[in-house]
């Protein structure tokens, strides 16, 4: 029996030797997910679709450089990873910090967040879309790598190992800033229960 795993290896294969189709087949396999990495780390379903597009393109041009010791959903994860923080990284430099009161803000489309389920109480589905609006307004708060972090370990279910591997940083980084990203994602999320 083959493993999704072992069939990548074969359309990279094919891929290198210039098909364009075996690719095409890998984007199709791996953009879902590619896709969820970037949308939970940006919280913009337009930047997320036009950075996973740009990751598949990085991915593409150095597929000479996959080795192949991990899957490849794995590789390309990290290289999501590494072009949403740049993206990230330069949307810090350009934007003010926001304030407490402006990230808890319910101003976004509520519908963008998509948690309610059609056959809840109405004032049920309200709630789950104001909490969250509410989430996704605290994640834009944290640093680019805790946003980072967050998501490869609540989202994406990594190990701390892993996580540590896909940022290239050390596991006890990778704890750290879990823990003060938890801290703040608290703190926010109590404030905006509370008032």
């Amino acid at each position: 029996m083959t493993t999704p795993g072992d069939d990548d290896a074969v359309w990279v294969a094919k891929a290198r030797r210039g098909d364009a189709d075996a690719f095409g087949e890998l984007v199709t396999r791996h953009r879902r997910r590619a896709y969820q990495v970037a949308m939970g780390m940006l919280g913009h379903h337009e930047t997320a679709m036009d950075l996973t597009q740009e990751a598949f393109l990085r991915a593409y041009q150095s597929l000479d450089r996959f080795r192949g010791e991990a899957a490849f959903f794995t590789w390309l994860r990290r290289i999501v990873t590494n072009v949403c923080l740049d993206h990230l990284r330069k949307a810090e430099h350009r934007t003010p910090t926001t304030s407490y009161d402006e990230a808890l803000g319910v101003d976004e489309d509520p519908d963008a967040v998509g948690l309610a389920g059609t056959l809840e109480a109405p004032d049920t589905g309200v709630r789950r879309k104001e909490l969250g609006a509410a989430i996704e307004a605290a994640m834009k708060t944290l640093t680019p790598e805790q946003r980072a972090a967050v998501v490869l370990r609540e989202v994406e279910g990594l190990s701390y190992e892993e996580i540590a591997k896909t940022l290239e940083c050390a596991t006890g980084t990778v704890m750290s800033r879990l823990h003060y990203a938890r801290k703040r994602l608290q703190a926010l999320l109590r404030e905006h229960h509370e008032g």
